[in-house]
């Protein structure tokens, strides 16, 4: 079972537009892979991570505006990570739903 972290993005603001990914390392505004955790909510290798490829669950926009769309794709995303421990399992399904609530309840719903 892989050693899942979980991570509080840094997010300015809201968005439902659709992003593209899946992102690529180059695609981010800045060089320092500590500040790119800040669009992802877990790592396989700690925050911040040793690599790009250890990061999963993208949310953000590369603008760091939280998108309704990857939050939802996140959300069927953390149900496919067989290795996934129940309670990171939890933990992130929780903040799943809490960042959610960064919406007004007429876009969630």
């Amino acid at each position: 079972m892989a050693d899942y972290t979980l991570h509080v993005p840094s997010i300015r603001g809201v968005t439902t537009a659709e992003p593209n990914v899946p992102y690529e390392e180059d695609d981010f505004p800045m060089d320092d892979i500590a500040d790119i955790d800040d669009y992802f909510l877990l790592s396989t290798s700690g925050i911040p991570p040793e690599s790009f490829e250890d990061l999963l669950l993208p949310v953000a926009h590369l603008d760091q505006r939280l998108s309704l769309p990857l939050l939802e794709k996140a959300l069927d995303d953390v149900e496919t990570l067989d290795d996934l421990d129940s309670e990171t399992r939890a933990e992130t399904i929780e903040m799943l739903h809490d960042l959610s609530e960064c919406f007004p309840n007429d876009i969630r719903e």
